[in-house]
């Protein structure tokens, strides 16, 4: 049923490894958008300039930027998906590729983090994501079990058999980090992204996040879309609602959504992010072939 599947990005790419990742005619294009999204949204171009959590939103705005262009380029040359998949923050920019809202309200939802923030600092908490390199979900899951409360950190998110995502309390997650790197991880590092992300704890938080997501009327995707958080095929406006609002505080399967989209047929994954960050943290089978701008520009 499905052959091609796009694979949008989340957080985390900084812009230095972003934009010079991208061909000049995809460049300009960038800059265009840039220019015309940072004007709307009050954000200083030049990005180390912003205030601390207009810094965060502005790295966050860019990844969007490149999404979009590099999406826009694979439709132009007559690569269109059958489905999609969107890594947290990336489901944002999935919906507006997809067309079921604007890129400009996507910037929105974006800039509304920034109310999120300020509720987790008002309350006094501190929250924070962090990626461990070597350990599959389950074995991550089990060696934190013995050690942490779920209260305060959990796997926010099995990406492959060696790549996962946690989530948690910034004192906690530190404590988790160097625990992993004792016991073997290959890597480990923090985001200091001022929001644990896929925590269900964030969910007194997120009120802000969530309402937005449903201020406008939603279209139904151009394709159908694969839930990270339940593997289900999405093809309504209500389910790309729904998807949105459960993101900021429900933990991800992304090992799980591939598995599911190769069930379902797809042989060819195109990653939208101009860093290659998805393959970076994803693996797939060996009848699958996943390409990357490297691969499909010019």
């Amino acid at each position: 049923m499905y052959n091609k599947a796009f694979l949008f990005n989340g957080i985390g790419s900084k812009p230095e490894k972003l934009t010079p990742a991208l061909p000049p005619e995809l460049y300009d294009k960038y800059i265009s958008y840039f220019d015309t999204a940072f004007e709307r949204l009050g954000l200083c171009k030049d990005i180390d300039k912003n205030t601390f959590t207009n810094h965060r939103v502005a790295e966050w705005i860019v990844s969007l930027l490149c999404d979009r262009v590099i999406f826009e380029y694979l439709i132009s040359k007559g690569i269109t998906p059958d489905i999609g998949a969107g890594y947290s923050m990336g489901i944002v920019s999935l919906g507006a590729c997809f067309g079921c809202y604007s890129h400009e309200f996507a910037h929105d939802i974006i800039m509304t983090t920034r109310k999120v923030t300020k509720r987790i600092s008002d309350a006094s908490a501190d929250m924070d994501l962090g990626v461990v390199i070597g350990f599959s979900y389950d074995d991550i899951s089990e060696l934190l079990k013995s050690k942490f409360s779920e209260d305060d950190i959990i796997v926010g998110s099995g990406n492959s058999k060696f790549h996962t995502m946690l989530s948690g309390k910034t004192d906690v997650l530190e404590k988790a980090l160097e625990y992993c790197n004792q016991e073997g991880a290959l890597k480990t590092f923090r985001f200091d992204a001022g929001i644990a992300f896929h925590h269900p704890s964030m969910k007194q938080f997120a009120d802000d996040y969530v309402d937005i997501c449903g201020s406008v009327p939603y279209n139904d995707p151009l394709c159908p879309i694969i839930s990270v958080f339940n593997c289900d095929v999405l093809t309504t406006a209500e389910d790309m609602l729904k998807e949105n609002q459960l993101n900021i505080y429900t933990p991800i399967r992304w090992d799980l959504a591939i598995k599911k989209l190769e069930e379902l047929g797809v042989k060819e994954f195109y990653d939208m992010s101009a860093n290659s960050a998805v393959k970076k943290f994803s693996r797939f089978g060996r009848k699958c072939k996943i390409y990357t701008i490297e691969d499909f520009y010019p």
